[in-house]
């Protein structure tokens, strides 16, 4: 072959490799307005808000269809011609697995593709990050569900790395392949997400009914995510979208040292005076590692005199270390997520006048409110993920 010849072959390659990637794009998108629909949207429809041609678009949603997607409904509104036909996506036929592991609790449930849940399981562990227990829950919900699993997304205290959890203190973790750990028990891709960043995006799909502060959310595009529970994790979004860091480690403040000398508290880690030693809620409640906050009266709990002291002197560390990052970062909003909306509105209080009292310069003055929580979507965090990682479309549109 002449190197006339070899330019043009991978000139031809490069050009179907670009088509192909021009009809994904495609596919995506027309699935994702099919889902924003709610039942609604048409092909019409979808052509006017792509600028795609008729033609590509019913080759675009014929490819759906066939693929058991999306299936078609009823006649919409007439418009003066011919009615047309709606669409909407299969999602009887096609779920999400979502699983929530914490030390003490790990709990899964089944998600259709629309967000509703469809069945639901929870094992107690006899120890902390028992894989066993992990598997039991997985082989539940598979067993609960003749739909087709699209994914399974799994929310951990942790760093996730691709199919990897490369370390999780509270759970006793490092380098465990969980993808390869369920494998036999369901056949769908693995998406791990950090505990953080799950109720990051849970917090930002949610519907907004109201704002804790005002002002709080005039740059919500940008914020520190920060979920107190038996640990400390944070998730650091900038115009949007979750951070990951150069090693998926972007918001791992938990184990950093905040107090120091022979007197601070050892931390699970090994290390002394650590963050999470100080202001997990556990800790601000006084209550042994790997407590099963679930199962608690928080906010009874929090009443108590040394709980009133403990949250108290934990929000005035708290709100330091967030100035700085704040600074850092020039993220304005704070939010709160974890078992922390469930102490009630002193701590936040405590946070807030914590920051007022010491201004940072040249900074923009932080902002708090706790996470917009769906008591009753607990997994839609760890859903979304495997959503979007596996088809690309999203609840929030």
């Amino acid at each position: 072959m002449s190197q006339r010849q070899g330019g043009a072959a991978v000139a031809e390659e490069h050009g179907k490799a670009t088509q192909a990637a021009v009809r994904e794009r495609n596919l995506t998108t027309a699935l994702q307005l099919v889902l924003s629909g709610n039942g609604t949207a048409t092909r019409a429809a979808i052509a006017r808000r792509t600028g795609l041609t008729s033609a590509t678009v019913s080759s675009l949603l014929a490819g759906l269809i066939a693929d058991g997607l999306v299936v078609e409904g009823q006649l919409a509104e007439s418009t003066g011609g011919k009615r047309a036909t709606t669409l909407r996506i299969a999602a009887e036929d096609h779920v999400l697995l979502a699983l929530i592991v914490q030390p003490g609790l790990v709990r899964g449930a089944v998600i259709d593709l629309l967000g509703a849940q469809v069945a639901e399981a929870s094992q107690r562990p006899a120890t902390p990050g028992s894989l066993e227990d992990v598997r039991s829950v997985v082989r539940r919900l598979v067993s609960a569900t003749t739909a087709r699993i699209v994914a399974v997304g799994v929310q951990v205290p942790g760093i996730a790395d691709g199919p990897l959890i490369r370390e999780s203190v509270q759970l006793g973790w490092t380098d465990v392949d969980l993808a390869r750990e369920l494998s036999g028990i369901v056949d769908a891709p693995i998406h791990l997400i950090n505990d953080a960043d799950a109720e990051a995006i849970a917090d930002s799909t949610a519907t907004v009914t109201a704002i804790d502060e005002p002002g709080a959310d005039d740059f919500g595009a940008s914020q520190l995510f920060v979920s107190l529970s038996t640990g400390v994790g944070a998730a650091v979004i900038i115009d949007g979208v979750v951070v990951a860091g150069a090693s998926h480690r972007a918001g791992e403040i938990g184990h950093v040292p905040v107090l120091f000398g022979p007197e601070a508290p050892v931390c699970a880690c090994g290390n002394r005076g650590c963050l999470e030693e100080i202001v997990s809620v556990t800790s601000l409640l006084g209550l042994p590692h790997g407590t099963d906050l679930e199962a608690l009266d928080l906010a009874a709990l929090a009443a108590t005199p040394d709980s009133r002291r403990r949250i108290a002197d934990g929000a005035r560390v708290l709100a330091r270390a967030l100035l700085l990052v704040g600074a850092a970062l020039d993220v304005p909003n704070i939010v709160l997520g974890g078992a922390a909306p469930r102490l009630g509105p002193e701590f936040i209080g405590h946070l807030r006048a914590e920051a007022a009292r010491h201004p940072v310069k040249a900074a923009m003055p932080l902002g708090f409110r706790y996470a917009r929580v769906a008591q009753d979507q607990p997994y839609r965090g760890a859903a979304q993920h495997a959503l979007r990682s596996a088809l690309g479309i999203s609840w929030a549109g």
